[in-house]
């Protein structure tokens, strides 16, 4: 197993535990991550299992806002919304049909298999199940299509009035610019990498298809349809239908 794959693992499995994680945070993670923990101060968090629409989300609801709000997401650990769920901060959860999300995933993270993501999945989303009257679900077809809606839920739930992002085309090209800005501040390069940026990608889309063969292979039919499962749960839990 090679130490980035170990570290990954590793760092998934504590973070289904608030008190070990945000401790191990404290003293290992870089002030980049720190910043983006939930706290005391935290006005809203965003989490979802890894390309999720998790940043598409984030930049999106940044750019709506009139005023600078204190947010927490990307960690991408059940912690987060544990934690936020003890606090009473609003929270919004994402969640991606498993393949799609899976493929993506590996694309991004190589060192991680496909037998990985589809245990980490189920992991995540079984792990918060409990919390499900804490925060407010939103699948990645509404998110890139409509997340003014789920803002709007949000708020509903909530009794907060942040202001709900409209599907412009400007909107939308400010959100795709703000997002390839963060792909290469978070990628401390120049340029946008197309394998990891948050926005749609014609290369991306034909290493999916590549390996997308491997989903089909007996033992992972198996492990894709136990996470499928956790997939249909998860929404039914949520009162949302299945896109």
């Amino acid at each position: 197993m090679s130490f980035k794959r170990f570290k990954f693992l590793f760092r998934q499995r504590l973070g289904e535990y608030p008190l070990l994680f945000f401790g191990f945070m404290r003293f290992a993670g870089n002030s980049r991550r720190r910043a983006i923990m939930v706290s005391s101060d935290t006005e809203f968090v965003v989490e979802g299992f890894p390309r999720s629409g998790n940043t598409f989300a984030v930049a999106a609801f940044l750019l709506a806002q009139q005023r600078p709000v204190k947010i927490s997401h990307h960690l991408h650990v059940p912690a987060q919304i544990i934690y936020a769920a003890r606090l009473n901060i609003p929270t919004l959860v994402l969640i991606r049909k498993p393949d799609e999300a899976i493929l993506s995933m590996v694309i991004r993270e190589p060192w991680i298999t496909i037998q990985d993501a589809l245990y980490l999945y189920c992991r995540f989303y079984d792990k918060i199940l409990l919390y499900s009257s804490n925060y407010v679900v939103g699948a990645f077809e509404e998110i890139v299509n409509n997340f003014g809606n789920v803002t709007r839920r949000v708020n509903e739930r909530f009794g907060v009035e942040f202001v709900p992002f409209e599907h412009t085309q400007s909107n939308l090209e400010q959100c795709f610019r703000l997002i390839e800005e963060m792909d290469k501040e978070d990628r401390s390069q120049s340029s946008v990498t197309e394998t990891t940026v948050a926005r749609p990608s014609p290369e991306r889309d034909n290493l999916k298809k590549q390996l997308a063969e491997r989903l089909q292979e007996k033992k992972m039919r198996v492990k894709l349809e136990r996470a499928y499962d956790v997939y249909q749960k998860f929404l039914e839990t949520s009162g949302i239908n299945a896109p």
